[in-house]
């Protein structure tokens, strides 16, 4: 009778190491599920590849408003060169007026003629002064429409800086959430070798019968606990990362 209680103390005892197998085999599957996080994490990190190439984009970006600010000056260098054929004909009617200054003199002969020629003398110089006086105003109004055109540009520019500011604030967000994908990646190579750990803890489960080794087994599984809490943690911070990199987008469709 006494060999049968002791058989079926060991066997009570069997049937709850079956069932603690049994848990530690539910904690494997879930490590795996864990090595498919990691995997997960391993895109978030080409992602942010990409974003460098985004970063390239963008410096290429500013060279081509360096060229379009060279092409704002061709445009006012033309701007001159009309006003410089305009002055040119204004030369050719000038030279006209002359002409009819020589005719003038020889008509000089007579000398009503002298004083009619006289008065219209007069107010051709007054028209002249009129017209000297209104060129001096279309220069100051080009001047003014050039003040103007360059004033509008700098406003353009302004907001482009201010969008450029946002964007490399964004940047600097994404690269510490790439530290902390680094960090993720520690964590899966940590997982695994939990794994190792579990199976020899199996191989520990067949071979001991104490107490004490199911209780240093107890106060591992409580640690694996508390690190699942913590990779749930980093899904949380790797959804954070799929938003900020749609705002990233959303900021280069912008540009």
């Amino acid at each position: 009778l006494t060999e049968l209680l002791k058989l079926s103390l060991m066997l009570t005892e069997l049937l709850k190491l079956s069932l603690i197998l049994t848990e530690l085999l539910k904690l494997s599957l879930i490590l795996t599920e864990l090595l498919k996080l990691s995997l997960m994490l391993t895109e978030l990190l080409k992602l942010s590849l990409i974003l460098t190439e985004l970063l390239k984009l963008s410096l290429m970006l500013t060279e081509l408003l360096k060229l379009s600010l060279i092409l704002t000056e061709l445009d006012k260098l033309s701007l001159i060169l009309t006003e410089l054929l305009k002055l040119s004909l204004m030369l050719t009617e000038l030279l006209r007026l002359s002409l009819i200054d020589t005719e003038l003199d020889k008509l000089s002969l007579i000398d009503t003629e002298l004083l009619r020629l006289s008065l219209i003398d007069t107010e051709l110089l007054k028209l002249s002064l009129i017209l000297t006086e209104l060129v001096k105003l279309s220069l100051i109004l080009t001047e003014l429409l050039k003040l103007s055109l360059i004033d509008t540009e700098l406003l353009r520019l302004s907001l482009i800086d201010t969008e450029l500011l946002k964007l490399s604030l964004m940047l600097t967000e994404l690269d510490k959430l790439s530290l902390i994908l680094t960090e993720l990646l520690k964590l899966s190579l940590i997982d695994t070798e939990l794994l190792k750990l579990s199976l020899m803890l199996t191989e520990l489960l067949r071979l001991s019968l104490i107490d004490t080794e199911l209780d240093k087994l107890s106060l591992i599984l409580t640690e694996l606990l508390k690190l699942s809490l913590m990779l749930t943690e980093l899904l949380k911070l790797s959804l954070m990362l799929t938003e900020l990199l749609k705002l990233s987008l959303i900021a280069t469709e912008l540009l």
